[in-house]
């Protein structure tokens, strides 16, 4: 979990692994803390804990709707590999 320097909690990031291998489970930030840098923030310190553990390469994903998320995941150099489009 993410917090301020006055220990207001901010948001939370979930490193994970699944059959792939080391991945960015899930990245959330309280609506009142959106626009001030926490996701970069909680994406490099999810990224820094599983590089920790050995992983070489991590995956992570967003809907393509959510650009806040998907700009914080360029920012922090992960690439564009592929796009999943859901015909429900």
């Amino acid at each position: 979990m993410g917090c301020t320097r006055g220990g207001e909690p901010v948001g939370f990031a979930i490193p994970a692994r699944n059959p792939s291998g080391p991945i960015i489970g899930f990245v959330g930030v309280l609506p009142e803390h959106r626009g001030h840098g926490y996701a970069c923030e909680l994406l490099a310190e999810a990224t820094h804990l599983l590089a920790g553990h050995g992983a070489e390469r991590i995956k992570a994903a967003t809907d393509a709707g959510n650009t806040p998320m998907a700009a914080a995941f360029a920012r922090a150099g992960y690439p564009i590999e592929r796009a999943r489009l859901d015909l429900a």
